[in-house]
This record gives C-alpha cells, sequence and structure tokens, in this order.
C-alpha cells in the first residue's frame, strides 16, 4: 500500500461554513509563561482559537419596534383573521420576535416581525390533546417546522415585513399584556 500524503490539486477555501462567521486569533508562537529556579524561561506554545464574531445588541429604537409588535399581534394570525382567538391563546406574553432572513443569516434587528408561539415555531401547541397537524390545518403552518409552506400560505419576508410595518402604523394596540 501507497503512503505518500494525497496531494490537493485546489486550494482549501478558508471562509466558508463557519469560519465566515468566526474570527480566528492567532497568538504568538512563543508565549513566556513563567521562569524555573535557575533562570530559564519557561515557554507555551498557545493554540489558534476560533471565536464567534458578538452580534450587535439591538438599539432602543429597535426594541421600542419588538414592543409595538408584540402589542399589535401575530402577522400570520392578522393574515388568517383569527388574531383575538390564537394569539390569546398562546399566552399573550409570549408573542415572538422572528428577525428575517436573507441567505440563511440574520438580515439585522430592523428586519422583524411579530409572531405567536405557533406560528413562530410551534413548541407549545394551543390544544395539547391535537397534534401538529390539527393545529396547522386549523391555524395554517409554523415558520419552525414547515418554511417552505408557511412561505406559500403567508407569502415572502418583504410582504410580511411590509404588512408589519403597516401593523405598527395602523392598528391600535390589540394585547397590551405582550408589551
Amino acid at each position: 500500500m501507497k503512503r505518500t500524503p494525497l496531494i490537493r490539486k485546489t486550494p482549501l477555501q478558508a471562509r466558508r461554513g463557519f469560519a465566515a462567521t468566526a474570527v480566528i486569533r492567532e497568538a504568538k508562537k512563543r508565549l513566556t509563561a513563567a521562569f524555573d529556579e535557575s533562570g530559564k524561561a519557561l515557554t507555551a506554545y498557545p493554540r489558534k482559537t476560533l471565536t464567534a464574531k458578538p452580534k450587535p445588541k439591538p438599539t432602543k429604537a429597535e426594541r421600542e419596534r419588538w414592543a409595538a409588535a408584540r402589542v399589535r399581534g401575530c402577522v400570520a394570525c392578522y393574515l388568517n383573521e383569527t388574531e383575538r382567538f390564537c394569539c390569546r391563546a398562546s399566552y399573550g406574553q409570549s408573542l415572538e420576535i422572528h428577525h428575517l432572513l436573507s441567505g440563511g443569516r440574520r438580515r439585522g434587528h430592523r428586519f422583524t416581525v411579530c409572531l405567536c408561539e405557533h406560528h413562530h415555531q410551534a413548541a407549545r401547541l394551543i390544544f395539547a390533546d391535537l397534534g401538529y397537524q390539527d393545529h396547522a390545518v386549523m391555524y395554517g403552518p409554523s415558520f419552525g417546522r414547515e418554511p417552505r409552506r408557511f412561505r406559500e400560505v403567508y407569502r415572502d419576508d418583504d410582504a410580511l415585513l411590509a404588512l408589519q410595518d403597516w401593523m405598527i402604523e395602523n392598528l391600535p394596540a390589540r394585547f397590551p399584556e405582550a408589551a
């Protein structure tokens, strides 16, 4: 069996996948940690560390926009005309902010819509004795479980964002307990 190493014909692309969203920190090659009794330096060779880039925190205006979106209710429930029941049944406080995506990445804190717990991730079902499929028939698909079907039913992200902006400007507060 031949034991020569494989030689790549094309170089590896280092800035793809997780490496594209991470910062690689290289320490100096030699780091003096301490000295022994004879005065000889004890050295260490640190490894490269890979840490995620910190995400920017939302500004005060963005947090106020989230609160304004929460008190107006779920965008998908508004389109279904079931917002009084579904948002209330999702326990008022659990109206969640969904960050819209572009190419699998968050677009930013400004690009958000309010969804109830069912339409966001369907983690907790409204009726415990019914399954997810029954809920999907009654209230529509969940973004977390069926993203493609969710976009077919409730339109694309830009249309949802435009509807959320319209709801904030024109609708009165419906769920003050969600603020």
